[in-house]
């Protein structure tokens, strides 16, 4: 054995743990239990074409529901990035003041939820002005403080009111099922990979940074729905 091969086969205690020096930065692999239990919790994929949803979301006639679901949208957000996290005491909403208004755009500023890092979303006036219209809209209309003070069970209730079709299954058997507003936050990803919101197809990485993912490997498995148009032409095959 060289120099080299002991390097990286020499073990080193991590967390009570023997591990491999050169595995330290290998990515962990989702075991099946992981991959089942996010498959049941979110149910089906269901996909929402982004006019569609631009029209559902314009039809709630609550302003503050109809304010919130944007926000989440636009943010590709968690709720617990936009509504009081429910396992933080003192914690806080999203605030007015974490948006900046530009000529053309609307920057917004949050932390992202799991590794509460900072980052930023902009929307743009000239490509979204319904969207920018909502969001700017509340914001004026609070003034000033949180924008939406209240807990995670009651965002989940105005999504199910709006979205009554849109169901994740968790455990078995009936009644068992619950509405997610998670949903907002995977549609607004495969909005940008297929082009609605910028006016071309934004590559997988960079939408994953909007949404705060580290990578981009878990929307690309559990929300891209843009492979299917890829292959749509292809598959209808009307040549023959």
């Amino acid at each position: 054995m060289n120099n080299n091969d002991f390097k990286n086969n020499i073990t080193l205690k991590k967390e009570g743990k023997l591990v491999r020096a050169n595995d330290q930065d290998k990515p962990k692999k989702m075991s099946f239990k992981k991959k089942k239990r996010i498959l049941r919790s979110y149910g089906t994929p269901e996909f929402m074409s982004y006019e569609e949803l631009k029209r559902r979301l314009l039809a709630i006639p609550s302003q503050k529901e109809r304010a919130l679901l944007c926000y989440i949208y636009a943010c590709m957000a968690r709720e617990s990035e936009i509504i009081r996290p429910r396992y933080k005491k003192d914690a806080k909403s999203i605030c007015v003041d974490a948006g900046i208004i530009h000529d053309n755009k609307l920057e917004l500023r949050l932390r992202t939820g799991k590794t509460n890092k900072p980052r930023k979303i902009f929307i743009f006036k000239n490509r979204e002005k319904w969207l920018y219209d909502i969001l700017v809209g509340w914001a004026e209309r609070i003034g000033d403080g949180e924008m939406f003070p209240f807990k995670r069970g009651l965002a989940e209730k105005i999504f199910s009111k709006h979205f009554p079709e849109l169901k994740a299954e968790k455990g078995t058997g009936d009644g068992n099922s619950k509405h997610t507003i998670h949903w907002l936050r995977g549609w607004r990803y495969t909005h940008y990979r297929r082009g609605n919101i910028t006016g071309k197809r934004v590559e997988s990485v960079v939408a994953s940074l909007f949404g705060g993912w580290v990578t981009s490997v878990c929307p690309e498995k559990y929300y891209d729905f843009t492979r299917i148009e890829d292959f749509e032409e292809e598959l209808e095959n009307l040549e023959d």
